[in-house]
């Protein structure tokens, strides 16, 4: 009997092992190799302004860089280069220096990412496929395929564990039967699999009852999660018509986002600049300085202008941009009412434009780090905990913005009395009584002002 037991259980020690064992292979293979799909949203954030996965840009093809920093210098040189580039140069790598000559000594903007996420971009590069275009379609960068590989391994991972759990019931099962020969106790040996389930299930119907409940709040959790992840589509960053570079117009040349977006100071609207308000420029500036005269050329085609003539053809091709940041029809938003009578920023809801190329959804995380390591921007007034664009996104930043003196207040509420917020403004101040609810602090937020009522934002 203590032999059986002994060999029982030394056959389940080996196979737990085994299983732990895999499962922890299975992960750091998972964990080097990276994740494509994490890896293209790092990309299209921090790389794809200079750098095409399998073509050059302004900065080298990606692919088989990795093993190009193996071959001629070391793997840890390669995460220091993305780091930091021009302290890899001054620390003499031979093929740093190689690099920095090759492309024209244009220096390299160092990347606040770790190894992993670094990982994870050179997983999508190397899994970079262009699309084959379609009938009527240009061949170029129409986009690209990635495999999912995570689901692979969750699936290995399930596996491994219904074999370990299977592993463990049959182990308690013979033991069970070696117990009852050894008291001299029958065994029906007619009992079918099913039948030794129910039984048991029965038996510890208690634990059953709780694990079961435990799985369906699970599966409930789990399910609503994703529910929540509908509409959401934060570092949307879809590619457009002209190549359009906010780095170089809102940064280098510090053109205000209100030129521009000029309605939107007067409509709930910002609105997609016109291709006249690209002209007052670009008469005279016809060749960018990374695109040369191709982008600027589609300007003149939409305008209908001819640069050889100096003059308007009339033949205009409207520019089919392509729509970034879209609410659900039934949400009301007003452009005007938030940057003339809210005195918001542009950056408290679209982030730091100067480092973008095209527009994109920013992610909270990218509202909440403007202005931080930066000591010559402001920082955003609202921390955000919820995805941007989405319904608790808008309740927090009227939750924590205040109508007050000193704080992010609504434009001339406290000076002007005779505005309607100016009213509505005096009204909680003098009358503590009534309002005393909302004067515990002496600060009065917007959500007091009515900035939670359904009716403002939903028709």
């Amino acid at each position: 009997m203590k032999i059986l037991k002994s060999v029982i259980s030394q056959r389940f020690k080996s196979l737990a092992l085994t299983a732990i064992a895999l499962l922890s292979f299975t992960y750091n293979i998972h964990a080097q190799e990276g994740d494509a799909a994490i890896g293209e949203g790092i990309f299209k954030a921090n790389c794809a302004s200079c750098h095409f996965p399998d073509k050059d840009m302004t900065g080298p093809a990606l692919q088989g860089a990795r093993q190009r920093w193996i071959d001629n210098s070391s793997e840890e040189k390669f995460y220091e280069w993305i780091k930091n580039s021009q302290a890899v140069i001054k620390g003499g790598d031979a093929y740093a220096n190689k690099l920095f000559a090759d492309n024209g000594k244009s220096v390299m903007t160092p990347q606040a990412v770790s190894n992993e996420q670094i990982d994870h971009i050179f997983a999508y590069v190397e899994a970079y496929v262009p699309q084959v275009a379609g009938p009527g379609e240009t061949a170029g960068n129409v986009g690209v395929t990635v495999e999912e590989d995570s689901s692979m391994m969750w699936w290995i991972m399930a596996g491994l564990l219904l074999l370990v759990i299977g592993a463990a019931v049959m182990s308690k099962s013979n033991l069970a039967k070696a117990e009852k020969v050894s008291k001299g106790e029958e065994i029906d040996h007619n009992e079918t699999v099913g039948q030794g389930v129910r039984r048991w299930a029965w038996n510890n119907r208690g634990w059953v009852g709780f694990f079961s409940l435990v799985f369906v709040i699970i599966i409930l959790v789990v399910g609503m999660m994703d529910l929540m992840k509908i509409g959401v589509f934060e570092d949307y960053k879809p590619e457009q018509p002209i190549a359009y570079s906010h780095t170089l117009h809102a940064g280098e040349l510090g053109i205000d986002c209100k030129y521009c977006h000029n309605a939107v100071t007067k409509s709930k609207h910002a609105t997609i600049p016109t291709v006249n308000v690209c002209m007052n420029c670009h008469k005279a500036v016809n060749e960018g300085t990374e695109t040369g005269t191709e982008e600027i050329a589609k300007i003149y085609e939409a305008a209908g202008w001819d640069p050889d003539l100096n003059a308007y053809t009339g033949d205009t091709k409207p520019i089919k941009w392509v729509k970034v940041h879209n609410l659900p029809d039934h949400v009301y938003f007003n452009h005007s009412q938030h940057v003339e009578v809210g005195g918001v920023d542009c950056q408290q809801c679209h982030g730091d434009m100067k480092q973008e190329t095209v527009a994109r959804v920013m992610t909270t995380q990218d509202l909440n780090n403007v202005g931080v390591n930066n000591p010559d921007m402001d920082e955003n007034a609202v921390k955000f905990t919820r995805p941007t664009l989405t319904m608790g996104w808008c309740i927090e930043c009227h939750e924590k913005s205040s109508v007050d003196v000193g704080g992010s207040h609504v434009a001339g509420a406290a000076e002007n009395e005779d505005s309607y917020y100016g009213v509505i403004h005096q009204r909680l101040l003098k009358d503590k009584k009534t309002y005393q609810r909302y004067l515990e602090d002496d600060v009065i937020s917007v959500a007091e002002l009515g900035g939670w009522e359904c009716a403002k934002c939903h028709y």
